[in-house]
């Protein structure tokens, strides 16, 4: 039953150059029939093709109830307020907003992505007048602010930084980038806010913003995180290393 896979896989590695570029094709025309067949990946392959100097994290996979932890924290520590504004940065196709508006169903959440056929999934599904999603590109989104939490999951990374163990400086994603949108975000959460960052290949600790910012104390704040760690200078520095995922903004800022 696998003979045939067994036979490309072999042919990629024969040292004749008429099986290894066959099977080139045939792995080229794989990736067509995926691109052409699954709307999901042909939107990741056009996504990048039109903003390939703005986006961060290609993949657009998620799952309901991802970070329980975090999410049970945010909920203890909003529970006073009547209507807490809450901003999943990078939202996807909105498990993490759907699931954040059943341990707030009080909250506005916004969603944002770069994803157009991701955004268009959200509001296929969305039923909550509480619940909105924006393009990261939109005037809607440059003009919202006054969030009492932000959200950003597994947004701030590249996967052929672990994949295929690119640097920065092939891939364009930099210090400087990831700090210029965690700049941008910081003006979007209001003092006593909430910040809330993991799966990153940078740490949060490194950027200007976070000396106005006190890391959160709460079991499952701080995790052990094996995937490349960046400095400033965007030079790899660990292969893992603990990580920390949340953080108040101070009330005094």
């Amino acid at each position: 039953m696998n003979v045939i896979p067994r036979l490309i896989e072999s042919a990629g590695r024969s040292r004749n150059p008429l099986l290894r570029v066959g099977y080139r094709a045939i792995k080229a025309l794989g990736a067509l029939r995926r691109f052409v067949a699954n709307p999901r990946i042909r939107s990741q392959v056009i996504t990048r093709i039109i903003y390939k100097d703005q986006q961060f994290q290609a993949e657009t996979a998620s799952q309901e109830d991802r970070y329980p932890v975090l999410f049970a924290e945010c909920q203890k520590r909003l529970a006073r307020l009547p209507s807490p504004r809450i901003l999943c940065f990078g939202c996807s196709t909105g498990e993490e907003v759907f699931t954040l508006a059943q341990y707030l169903p009080h909250a506005e959440i916004i969603g944002v992505d770069i994803n157009h056929w991701c955004l268009k999934q959200c509001a296929k599904r969305n039923r909550n007048n509480r619940l909105r999603f924006l393009h990261c590109n939109s005037p809607e989104f440059a003009q919202t602010g006054g969030f009492d939490a932000i959200f950003c999951m597994a947004v701030f990374q590249r996967t052929d930084h672990r994949a295929h163990r690119l640097m920065p400086f092939q891939t364009g994603f930099t210090f400087d980038r990831f700090e210029a949108e965690v700049r941008m975000l910081d003006q979007k959460l209001r003092p006593g806010g909430l910040f809330f960052l993991d799966e990153s290949d940078y740490s949060f600790k490194l950027t200007e913003v976070a000396s106005r910012y006190t890391a959160l104390e709460f079991p499952g704040n701080n995790v052990l995180r094996e995937r490349p760690a960046f400095d400033r200078e965007s030079r790899l520095v660990a292969e893992k290393s603990i990580f920390t995922r949340a953080f108040v903004k101070n009330s005094a800022v």
